[in-house]
């Protein structure tokens, strides 16, 4: 049984209560009659992204329950097996939850949590909206057993390290590969499983998520011609139709990436990047290509027909999209932006040069409409092919290509898309509202693994 607390924040108050439920058409909270005073005024309720008008109603029975009504229950997805947290701010109700947000690349002021540190700032706004307290943690953090950690909360403008207990659902931000596959990493991870739930468990794998698609008729006619770990004689197969792009099955942002075209004087033009800076060279014999790049072989890389992209004055134009799990386990388009490549460069990163820009920018309102509704139409149906094999993934970034003919092209699916669309002014304003997305998936998370 939960022991009932009481304390005050300045003009907030904040109670635990046990909860129990009744028969009742409208919607009406019971409180302990000794909390009159303070709840008399509540006029509006919020669970979560939930919200409803109630009545507050006094019992003088257990000091330590409040009911609710078989009404505001289902307005609030309320959970029975919970005690609820409540703070009252005025007449204003606020179900209390909370959120671990795993991450790494901790730094000392100004920037506590490291380069990310302002997406942060913004994403635990956006949680607190909806009664979220997120708490920052690396694995330095976790005490021996995972059931406690000491990690950070943005409270009053100003980031505060305080102890909690481990969150029952943990979102994963590991920042990327490398990082993910840090031995103290893959210990923090098991010690959280063990102890929590947590979503957005690791990257994809590109050739992985090219099985689980290729493998379904709702999604297989979205796919490039794609081979794992592929011959030199396949990739001169390949050449022959179209030119190709090679690309190692863990990489991301661009890292690794080359694209050949053969040449109609035979020989095999080459771009790549060298310490980051972009590189054409061409080679007469092919054999000179393939040991200067893979003395070892072809093994982790996949070769990817390369497309004929629509353009833009000169520039080829891809498009990213995000789709998001919302509060009732269902995805949404949250993104839809444009990327071209920058000068010289042979992909549309944005740390690679590329340009971003919103559909606006390049379309007229019609057309801007048709190319949104086709992007979310193809967006949503690839996340519910790909969540057959990849549960429990909150957040899909896809990279859709259109060819000369209208036709669109999946290129890429990764499971944490990265901050950089943020840059753009237009997105920027939308920021809080994205990053509301992840609290309303582990709010769906939190009632579904309360049930159990």
């Amino acid at each position: 049984m939960y022991r009932f607390r009481t304390r005050r924040v300045g003009q907030l108050s904040t109670h635990t209560f046990n909860i129990k439920f009744y028969q009742g058409k409208k919607p009406c909270m019971i409180v302990p009659y000794r909390f009159l005073n303070i709840y008399q005024k509540v006029r509006n309720v919020q669970y979560g992204p939930c919200y409803s008008p109630v009545e507050i109603l006094v019992h003088d029975k257990e000091p330590s329950t409040i009911y609710v009504s078989a009404k505001l229950k289902y307005d609030l997805c309320l959970n029975r097996n919970v005690p609820v947290h409540v703070e009252i701010n005025g007449d204003n109700c606020k179900f209390l939850l909370s959120l671990g947000v795993f991450i790494a690349g901790f730094e000392q002021e100004p920037h506590t949590l490291g380069e990310r540190t302002p997406i942060f700032e913004k994403m635990s706004k956006s949680g607190e909206q909806m009664g979220f307290h997120t708490i920052f943690f690396g694995h330095q953090h976790l005490n021996q057993n995972g059931t406690n950690l000491n990690g950070y909360q943005f409270i009053d403008e100003k980031w505060i390290q305080t102890p909690t207990k481990l969150p029952s659902i943990i979102y994963n931000r590991i920042p990327n590969r490398q990082t993910e596959h840090h031995p103290d990493i893959i210990k923090a991870k098991k010690l959280i499983q063990h102890h929590a739930f947590l979503f957005n468990q690791g990257f994809f794998n590109k050739w992985e998520v090219h099985e689980s698609l290729i493998k379904n008729p709702d999604c297989s006619f979205l796919l490039p011609e794609t081979v794992l770990h592929p011959s030199k004689q396949r990739i001169l197969s390949l050449l022959n139709k179209h030119p190709v792009y090679i690309k190692p099955i863990h990489g991301s942002k661009g890292d690794g990436i080359i694209k050949c075209l053969l040449l109609k004087s035979g020989e095999l033009e080459c771009h790549y990047y060298l310490n980051d800076k972009p590189q054409v060279n061409r080679y007469r014999y092919v054999e000179s290509f393939f040991s200067q790049h893979f003395p070892n072989g072809l093994k982790g890389y996949v070769a990817q027909q390369g497309i004929s992209l629509f353009k833009k004055g000169k520039s080829p134009i891809d498009f990213r999209v995000h789709v998001n799990k919302n509060h009732k386990n269902s995805w949404e388009v949250t993104l839809i932006c444009a990327k071209f490549a920058g000068k010289g460069s042979l992909t549309t990163h944005v740390k690679r040069g590329g340009k971003l820009l919103v559909l606006s920018e390049l379309f007229s309102k019609e057309e801007e409409k048709k190319v949104s509704d086709r992007l979310t139409k193809m967006a949503l149906l690839v996340a519910s092919c790909l969540e057959i094999t990849k549960p429990s993934v909150g957040e899909i970034g896809l990279d859709f290509g259109i060819d000369l003919e209208g036709r669109i092209w999946l290129f890429e699916a990764n499971s944490k898309p990265g901050y950089s669309v943020f840059e753009h002014p237009l997105i920027a304003k939308q920021m809080e509202e994205i990053l509301s997305f992840p609290y309303k998936y582990a709010f769906y998370l939190f009632n579904t693994r309360q049930n159990k």
